[in-house]
């Protein structure tokens, strides 16, 4: 796959966990973790079914995955902005990169992102 099949192909994943979530009575916001084309998992928002402010689709897919060696490969696909408790997590662990299924947009979280160097593309604007 290239790299914007690869982007497509996620990011219709995180979208579909986005639908999971808001069928579920939740907020309507998906996620995955992926190494290389490999899925290894996805998550969607579940703040309101489990009454959990940081069970975000993000933090959800960083807990499943769990402590990893490989963490600083992994690229975390979402169908938000990441707010600053997804970032920090992101920095905390190393996780290599984020896509973002949404136009580019200044904000605190990205700017740190970026100001501690981690790639952020905003997907389908930067194919």
């Amino acid at each position: 796959m290239n790299r914007f099949q690869t982007h497509s192909h996620f990011i219709g994943l995180a979208r579909a966990e986005a639908s999971t979530a808001e069928s579920n009575d939740g907020v309507s916001v998906g996620a995955v973790l992926v190494k290389g084309d490999e899925l290894i998992v996805k998550a969607h928002d579940q703040i309101v079914q489990m009454n959990n402010p940081i069970a975000v689709a993000e933090m959800e897919c960083i807990r499943q995955a769990g402590r990893r060696s490989d963490q600083s490969e992994l690229t975390l696909y979402s169908t938000r902005y990441p707010d600053m408790l997804v970032v920090g997590t992101v920095l905390q662990f190393s996780i290599g990169a984020m896509v973002i299924a949404l136009p580019e947009t200044q904000s605190p979280a990205i700017d740190l992102l970026k100001q501690k160097s981690v790639p952020v593309t905003f997907f389908p604007a930067d194919q």
